[in-house]
């Protein structure tokens, strides 16, 4: 019974940060987010983030931005006892100079578990070559 509370927990906690994006929701995601310094962010050009300060800064411009909109598909899970990570695909709508742009990348998300609760510790972003 406790696994599955701590496995319900993990997806609650993911499915609020995922959830959290499209809907430009700040405070959300800060509410799943690690409470320590170190939070690393790669995006899909390949800047490195490597801060809890920088993750939230970029969040804060990337949501101020409402040209764009998101989807997710989950396609994987893997939980441990204190670590988590989910892989979904992501398809990215949004507009360069009045031109359409759509891109998809992979995403995956590692949460580690601090005092009792699911945080996100690594948030990795790798684009999909157009086909």
């Amino acid at each position: 019974m406790i696994a599955a509370a701590a496995q319900a927990s993990f997806t609650a906690t993911l499915e609020r940060h995922v959830a959290a994006i499209p809907k430009r929701d700040f405070a959300e995601i800060e509410a799943t987010i690690t409470r320590g310094d170190r939070l690393e962010l790669i995006l899909p050009n390949g800047k490195r983030m490597t801060t809890r300060a920088e993750f939230l800064a970029f969040h804060r411009e990337f949501f101020a931005d409402k040209s764009w909109s998101m989807r997710f598909e989950r396609q994987s899970l893997i939980e441990g006892k204190d670590i988590a990570i989910a892989t979904y695909r992501t398809y990215f709508s949004s507009s360069d100079e009045g031109k359409p742009v759509n891109t998809s990348s992979w995403l995956t998300l590692t949460f580690r578990r601090e005092g009792g609760e699911w945080r996100l510790v690594h948030d990795q972003n790798t684009r999909i070559p157009a086909s």
